[in-house]
């Protein structure tokens, strides 16, 4: 009897299990640790991360809108970001998510609209993008960068 009664308790379980899968269940992802930021090799520090929303079904739920700043011993040279949109690339089974963010970048010399190419891959997205050096006269570029730990949890494993 009492295998009968468990085995319906599981029928039922994975029946309405199956049926969050349908209307929208999938994954929570949830950003984790320190958000870092930097330039080529360095990390940046005194960075101020503002997020939108600590957890969601996707990356746009979680980041977009989200802002970061960067303090300086200068005031007036403060930069600030904010993700202004997510543009996931398509899909390939068993290989890392990628995509673009599209982040607008203000400081006192002005603001820019800048599509950082990310990857997602074993809990780690980590976007950047190369600029023109804003802090130099002569020519140089700059790969900027950030990265942030998003944990999976309360996933449905479908078809």
């Amino acid at each position: 009897m009492f295998k009968i009664l468990f085995s319906i308790m599981l029928l039922i379980s994975f029946a309405s299990s199956a049926e969050m899968g349908k209307n929208g269940g999938g994954c929570t992802l949830a950003q984790k640790g320190e958000f870092k930021v930097g330039y080529n090799d360095v990390t940046l520090d005194g960075v101020k991360y503002i997020s939108k929303a600590p957890s969601g079904k996707n990356f746009r739920e979680i980041f977009v809108g989200s802002k970061v700043v960067i303090a300086n011993e200068n005031p007036d040279n403060v930069i600030k970001a904010e993700i202004m949109d997510y543009k996931p690339n398509k899909r390939m089974k068993g290989k890392p998510k990628t995509g673009l963010f599209i982040v607008k970048i203000s400081m006192k010399a002005g603001m820019t609209i800048l599509p950082m190419k990310y990857i997602f891959d074993a809990g780690i997205i980590k976007a950047s993008a190369v600029i023109d050096s804003p802090f130099t006269k002569e020519k140089s570029t700059l790969k900027i960068w950030f990265e942030t730990d998003v944990k999976y949890s309360l996933c449905y494993a479908g078809k």
